[in-house]
Parts: C-alpha cells; structure tokens; sequence
C-alpha cells in the first residue's frame, strides 16, 4: 500500500494494497520545503550524475537548474528499457548472477553520510552544507534519513551508494545497480562471497547495509538455476 505523508500532517492512505503487499510509504513535503528541497539538491544535481559511474542505471539527472530551481529525472522507461538490455548482456558474458538490495535504503542515509558521499564526489562546500542542514531539519519533524519519495532524494542515494560502485569497480567485478539493487557478474559462489564480502564493507562506511534474505545467485542465467541466501558469513562449504 501507497502511504503519503505530507508535513506536517499525518500519514493518509492513498491507494489500497494488494493482498500479500507491504506498505510503502511515500513522504510528501509541503510545497515549500519540496521546494526548497529541489532548490538545495539542483546545485548539486549535475556534479552527482557526472561523477556516477555507468553501471548506474536509475535516477539519472537529465537536467538540473539552480535559477529558477528545477530538477529532472531520465525517463523511468527508458531507464528501464536501457537497464534490461544491459542486463541480457551481463548474463551473456559471466557465468553467474549474483543479485543483492540494500535494507531500508532511504531511511538508512543519515544527513552526515550524504554531506561526506557529497564531498567526495567534488560538490560546492555551501551547497553541501545546506543539503545537509535541510535533512537535519528533516529529522527533526521525525523524518529518517531520505524522504522516500522525492526526485532530489533519488539524486543524494545515488550520491551515497556510489561508494558501493567504486568498490565494485576496484574489484574488477562488473555490475549494475538499479538504485539500490545490485546485479554483478561472478565466477561462482566463491567469487560471490568475495563480492558480498566488499560490497559489505563499501555500504558500511556509508551506514548501510545488505538485505540478506534478498540475497541471490543465478549459477546458470541461461537455466535460472538459484542458490538462495548467499552469505559472506557462511563457510565456503556452505556457499560453496
């Protein structure tokens, strides 16, 4: 189910649920903080999306403005359809799938994390600075890390998971990420440990950590052969 919540009203429910479906909710600001939420974070917009690395295929900045503010997001679509034919080759070229998601993502950034995650990817001090004051301002009207829901929280994601990007680049390992579900192409369960393993430590720094029961391996992509709940804290025996 659908959950708005406007601030600094209360939650209201917006669309029923599917049987079996969790509630998902969605934080709608006031027009005036989404406005200046959009404003904060158009500064800093384009510097994310040119320092994020191609394997990144969701919530790409098609354009950003500071004056007037205004923030746009790629086409979902598109980006779908981009992300799947990546994708179909990804599964071509490597003879396992190991597919991995972030918990509670959003909720998870704490205001500090996206300031340090800003930084290091070279954006505006000031601009920074207030990106993080308005999330900290945020916090205090009892909302945790990222509003979900919003363009510019997709962009300062982005910004904070690029830490998981760069470690998986080191490695060597190829992989895709659509926002904060991860598909790498490994040699096997052992390989996957290994990606588990950085992957792990990279979202650490940032305060994030990996949904284990989402954890996944495709041996075979041609077969859709699985082995579920692959763990870095499993011996090799067992992941192997």
């Amino acid at each position: 189910m659908l959950v708005e919540r406007a601030l600094p009203a209360p939650p209201f429910a917006r669309a029923a649920a599917r049987p079996g479906r969790r509630v998902r909710e969605v934080t709608v600001l006031h027009p005036a903080l989404a406005a200046r939420y959009t404003a904060l974070v158009s500064a800093v917009a384009l510097r994310v999306d040119e320092e994020l690395s191609p394997s990144v295929a969701a919530n790409r900045v098609a354009n950003a403005c500071v004056d007037p503010p205004g923030l746009v997001l790629r086409s979902f679509r598109d980006e779908r359809v981009a992300f799947g034919l990546r994708f179909a080759r990804l599964a071509q070229r490597t003879p396992c799938l190991l597919f991995a998601d972030v918990r509670e993502c959003y909720r998870s950034i704490a205001p500090d994390v996206v300031a340090a995650s800003l930084r290091s990817l070279g954006c505006d001090g000031p601009s920074v600075d207030g990106v993080a004051a308005f999330l900290r301002a945020l916090q205090k009207r009892g909302v945790e890390g990222l509003p979900v829901g919003p363009d510019p929280s997709a962009v300062l994601a982005n910004a904070v998971l690029a830490e998981a990007d760069r470690a998986l680049e080191r490695l060597g390992a190829p992989h895709l990420r659509w926002v904060d579900d991860l598909v790498v192409g490994v040699d096997g369960s052992r390989g996957a440990a290994t990606v588990l393993r950085v992957a792990r430590e990279a979202l650490d720094r940032v305060g994030l950590c990996l949904n284990d029961e989402k954890t996944r391996l495709v041996l075979d992509p041609a077969s859709g052969a699985l082995l579920r709940g692959v763990s870095v804290a499993r011996s090799a025996k067992e992941v192997g």
